[in-house]
Parts: structure tokens; C-alpha cells; sequence
């Protein structure tokens, strides 16, 4: 559920809107930050909110790839796989990963430590392959070593 000071805030975005449905993407935004992901609950808070169906409030939740709708890890790992980072092996170490964390990309490993994803750029391409981690740190120049090396740390936090 959605705190009060969340729900006020999503309010004032409404009114920036000439229809308060057009906020729905702020909104889950707005959600995701305090929450982590965008539970089901949630989803028809704000639907509520914005007069909106929980299925329409979904629709948009599911479309875009920014918004989570499972729990995630402790931690993500978003991997690039675009065309300059595929032809710097990038195919072969999102393998590696899935196979080291016992996952597929879109899934969480089972200790529930690190989500991994499936990005189709993060714009360094001029250090190909990159991966971004928790929306905040650059991974770049990438090899199976620096994988798992950064796997580890991320496991012992």
C-alpha cells in the first residue's frame, strides 16, 4: 500500500494533467520509488486515484520496461545486449551470468539477491559491453572475470 505522503504527491500530479489519467506514468514511478516494484494492490490505488481500471493502470505497467512488476533482487543488474555490445561478446557473457546466478534474464536468483535484465541500451557503447547495477553504478569493458567479481560483491551485500 501506498503511504499517505505517496498518495498526496500523486494528487499533485493530477493536477498538471487536463485529464488526471494522463498521470499514470508518474504515478507508477512515484510507486515504484517508495515501494521497489508495483504489486498488484498498488496498481489499483492508483487506478483508483486516477479513475482508471486496474487492468488499464497494468496495461501500462507491462508495456514499459522501467516499472517492476515482480519483487525484485536486493539488486539489478540491468545487461546490455544491443548490437555494439553483442559484437563484443555480450550474448556469451548474459549467458555466463544466467548460468552463474541460476536465472534467466527477467528473473531473480533464487537467494533473492540479484534481479538480472535484459537492456536494449545503455549508452556506452564506446566501452561495450556495459551493464548499469541498482540504476546507479556503470559496469564497462566487461569480461567474464569482472562478472564475477562484481557477482561476488554484490552476493556478500
Amino acid at each position: 500500500m501506498l503511504s499517505q505522503e505517496a498518495k498526496s504527491e500523486i494528487e499533485k500530479l493530477t493536477a498538471r494533467y487536463p485529464d488526471k489519467r494522463s498521470a499514470v506514468m508518474p504515478a507508477l514511478h512515484l510507486a515504484q520509488r517508495e515501494i521497489g516494484w508495483l504489486p498488484d494492490d498498488v496498481l489499483q490505488e492508483i487506478g483508483d486515484m486516477l479513475g482508471l481500471s486496474k487492468t488499464e493502470v497494468n496495461g501500462v505497467a507491462t508495456f514499459y520496461t522501467m516499472y517492476a512488476r515482480e519483487k525484485p533482487g536486493k539488486h539489478t543488474i540491468m545487461f546490455c545486449t544491443d548490437l555494439p555490445c553483442a559484437l563484443r561478446g555480450a550474448d556469451e557473457m548474459m549467458e555466463h551470468l544466467e548460468h552463474k546466478l541460476g536465472c534467466k534474464a527477467g528473473e531473480t536468483s533464487a537467494d533473492g539477491k540479484i534481479t538480472l535484465k535484459d537492456a536494449e541500451c545503455l549508452g556506452g557503447c564506446d566501452h561495450a559491453p556495459v551493464m548499469l547495477i541498482d540504476g546507479a553504478e556503470h559496469a564497462q569493458d566487461l569480461t567474464n572475470e569482472k562478472l564475477d567479481e562484481i557477482i561476488a560483491r554484490l552476493q556478500k551485500d
